[in-house]
């Protein structure tokens, strides 16, 4: 998702994936002559049933109407889980996101429609011979998902036919199988961490870590990963436990001012605001554990000098009867996210079962694993590999799981003070 672009690339509309392969739209004839925004329609039904599109569709057409891109909105919008529909309108969204000035940008009509995008409109490009190419970030790669789902099938299958008396091959095909879901996991986790120790997005970027105020207590991870990093065209925004959002640095939709936000009482900042050309808040960061701490001030100068914007102070409004600063905040959510967090909720947030795949299929895998350990103790030939494959299963579900916690609660996720930083 660094990687992830929508541009224009000469008198091309340009798709670059997260593995940097792109996809080329001319503008033109033969090409993209057209940009349909539609609106989301009913928004509980659309929250419901395709979150994906809660802020619309934005769909580029060719000359006969046929579809040749569909941008979801919300995959765009960087502050899309911080923000609810309510508080968003579909126009606004499309501002933010930078599509309304691409569509500028590459000199081709803009129209609304009111009737939502319809899902069963996805396979009307394939009748007219073209590739509809649908701009959605995956968080996990198609062969994960057709390994996962061959692996179930196969251990159901073979599992069926040992206790229905079948050849003995078949109770290490079953364990085999069942060996497949976390298997493809590991891959999964071992390329993506492989990818982020190679990536160079970063490289040159001015970063910012934070400075707790003096006695409070953070944990390791606080320290070590969240950071705000100013890249030539954007901002990055890294909380505890290493949630990126990019934001642009140029153009309408990008950063143009920064806002304290002062407490009327006490007159000391309370956050940071990141303001859009509409004078709009697309980021909002804590002051306490960002730049109340020793060496907060400097850090708030280096801040102010890499982005190379205004800078302004403004009086906090905080609503009446309110506890927190933050609350009735249009982005009261990012304060609390870019904040530190407790271990427990650190560890939920960054476990692969609790967040990715499901948090009850490690029970599962252990206790269907079981079936076949036995052969370990008294079994020969297929009995004892069949357990082996079972041993692996369960080292391959619970060992990272086991070394995760252990890291966390000895060290990782321990309150420490700031006086090192």
């Amino acid at each position: 998702m660094r990687r992830s672009r929508l541009f224009a690339g000469g008198h091309d509309l340009v798709l670059r994936d997260a593995r940097l392969r792109e996809h080329r739209f001319p503008v033109g004839e033969d090409g993209i002559r057209r940009a349909v925004h539609f609106l989301p329609g009913d928004l509980w039904e659309t929250v419901r049933r395709s979150p994906g599109d809660r802020w619309g569709v934005l769909v580029f057409q060719g000359t006969d109407g046929d579809d040749l891109l569909r941008v979801p909105l919300a995959a765009w919008l960087p502050e899309a889980e911080l923000v609810g529909v309510l508080e968003l309108s579909p126009a606004q969204c499309l501002r933010r996101t930078g599509l309304e000035a691409l569509v500028t940008r590459l000199g081709i009509p803009l129209e609304v429609r009111d009737a939502p995008w319809d899902p069963a409109a996805r396979e009307e490009g394939g009748r007219r011979g073209r590739q509809v190419i649908w701009a959605e970030h995956r968080g996990l790669p198609r062969w994960h998902s057709w390994v996962r789902a061959a692996g179930t099938l196969g251990w159901l299958v073979a599992l069926m036919a040992a206790f229905a008396g079948g050849p003995s091959w078949t109770r290490p095909v079953a364990a085999g199988a069942l060996l497949m879901l976390p298997g493809a996991d590991v891959v999964v986790r071992v390329s993506g961490w492989w990818r982020r120790r190679r990536c160079d997005a970063f490289t040159g970027a001015e970063s910012v870590k934070p400075s707790p105020r003096a006695g409070n207590a953070v944990t390791e991870r606080f320290l070590r990963t969240a950071a705000v990093r100013v890249l030539p065209g954007e901002i990055v925004l890294t909380n505890t436990v290493g949630e990126e959002r990019w934001l642009a640095r140029h153009g309408d939709h990008g950063v143009t001012r920064l806002l304290r936000l002062i407490a009327p009482e006490s007159e000391c900042p309370l956050a940071v605001e990141f303001r859009d050309a509409d004078g709009e808040a697309r980021a909002l960061l804590p002051w306490g554990p960002w730049f109340a701490g020793p060496q907060g001030e400097d850090r708030w100068k280096k801040l102010v000098r890499a982005v190379g914007v205004p800078v302004s102070d403004e009086w906090c409004r905080q609503a009446g009867g309110a506890q927190h600063w933050s609350e009735g905040h249009v982005l009261a959510e990012d304060a609390r996210r870019m904040a530190p967090m407790g271990g427990a909720e650190a560890r939920r947030l960054t476990g692969w079962y609790s967040s990715v795949v499901g948090r009850n299929e490690p029970f599962a895998l252990v206790l269907l694993s079981a079936v076949f350990l036995p052969g370990l103790l008294g079994g020969t030939g297929a009995a004892v590999l069949a357990g082996v494959l079972a041993g692996l299963t369960v080292g391959a579900v619970s060992g990272p799981q086991l070394c995760r916690v252990l890291f966390s609660r000895m060290w990782f996720d321990r309150a420490v003070g700031e006086g090192a930083q």
